[in-house]
């Protein structure tokens, strides 16, 4: 009897519902909004779906719009790490590798099919890459003091950050504005000076795309 118990609560492992849920109730409000503004500053979702929605309702609307696709959770992953929720993006990681085992666990063990389909006529035909994501990777691949002005796609930004302490803990909040435009953006409490300004000076180009500037 032992080893079947045990077996079945090794399988009870979460599902993506139950990822859903709990990332939902543990976001602080200013992790919560920065989801929005990534979400609806992405296009993801039309803005006005996201306005006053919960993480929860979040999810399910991309799921319903076939952007979180069964053994596919790295739009979740992705969004976690960008709200400073690293661990959740792991998790998200583990539950479709699990989904994918499922799928794959399914097919006969004869079937070679998959093997058959030719992958190439289907990336012959890329799109353009996208700009906000190679403006990303230069933001993060910058490093950052206290305060000071970085070049970035040709945008001249200014930031600072400060340190305080928030449920005992220390953080960091970053700023940064355009000083062409003038538009600003804020990170929430973030575990290092890096992130938080990253954060911020991402914000200040999701409101310069958002406003077609860019």
């Amino acid at each position: 009897g032992f080893p079947n118990c045990f077996s079945l609560i090794k399988m009870s492992e979460p599902s993506r519902h139950d990822l859903f849920l709990k990332i939902s109730q543990n976001l602080e409000d200013e992790e919560l909004r920065d989801l929005r503004n990534y979400v609806g500053g992405s296009n993801l979702l039309p803005a006005g779906r996201v306005q006053h929605s919960d993480a929860h309702q979040i999810f399910n609307k991309l799921q319903n719009d076939g952007q979180l696709k069964t053994g596919d959770l790295s739009l979740l992953a992705e969004l976690m790490r960008k709200i400073g929720r690293a661990g959740y993006a792991e998790e998200a990681d583990r539950i479709a590798a699990t989904e994918r085992e499922g799928e794959t666990g399914s097919t006969k063990s004869g079937d070679i099919q998959p093997a058959a389909v030719p992958p190439a006529p289907v990336t012959t035909s890329t799109p353009d890459p996208d700009k906000m994501g190679i403006i990303r990777l230069v933001i993060r691949g910058t490093q950052y003091n206290d305060h000071g002005q970085v070049n970035i796609a040709g945008r001249n930004i200014r930031y600072d950050s400060e340190k305080r302490i928030y449920k005992w803990k220390q953080v960091f909040k970053g700023r940064a504005y355009d000083t062409t435009s003038n538009l600003e953006g804020k990170s929430g409490n973030r575990q290092s000076r890096q992130g938080a300004v990253e954060h911020a000076i991402e914000d200040v180009f999701e409101q310069l795309k958002n406003n077609n500037i860019i």
